[in-house]
């Protein structure tokens, strides 16, 4: 099919001239090599799994690498995807910096990524849980040192005359 003139919003543009570069140009229709109907997504194979993560920084790259296997949407995106709950200033210091985000932030930003998926949001909250923990414990035997160093006997080092 042919279309008459060059068209624009308000019909044929007809101040231009028609032996001009316009009618040399094929018009033939645009094919798209993807049918909109498809999901653009990649499949599930390809899906970051945040059970690999074994660091808080592992988990935010994989977060960082689920966000663009989802749709690579942008900050503000993702805080319309989510409902309001995370504002997009907090996804982007949160995906940008090195800390473990905050269970609600999580939830969140799957809820942004892939909807209400019970199956993903379980995969995330196991990932998430265990670094917690294993951050906690961490921290607890940091703490105890100095307290078991303050709570050992003197064995008699302190200097003469005191």
């Amino acid at each position: 099919m042919r279309v008459p003139g060059v068209l624009e919003p308000t019909g044929p543009n007809r101040s231009l001239h028609r032996a001009g570069w316009l009618d040399r140009v094929p018009s033939e229709p645009m094919t798209l090599p993807i049918d909109p109907t498809e999901s653009v997504r990649p499949g599930p194979e390809q899906r970051p799994n945040p059970m690999d993560a074994n660091t808080p920084a592992e988990f935010l790259l994989t977060m960082r690498r689920y966000l663009a296997w989802a749709g690579d949407w942008s900050y503000l995106e993702l805080e319309y995807k989510c409902g309001g709950v995370v504002s997009s200033a907090k996804f982007q210091r949160a995906l940008e910096g090195t800390e473990l985000p905050g269970y609600v932030f999580l939830m969140a930003f799957v809820t942004a990524c892939v909807g209400t998926d019970e199956g993903e949001r379980l995969r995330w909250a196991t990932s998430w849980h265990r670094l917690r923990r294993a951050a906690r414990a961490e921290e607890d035997a940091r703490l105890r040192v100095p307290q078991q160093e303050a709570q050992q006997p003197d064995n008699g080092n302190r200097p003469h005359g005191s």
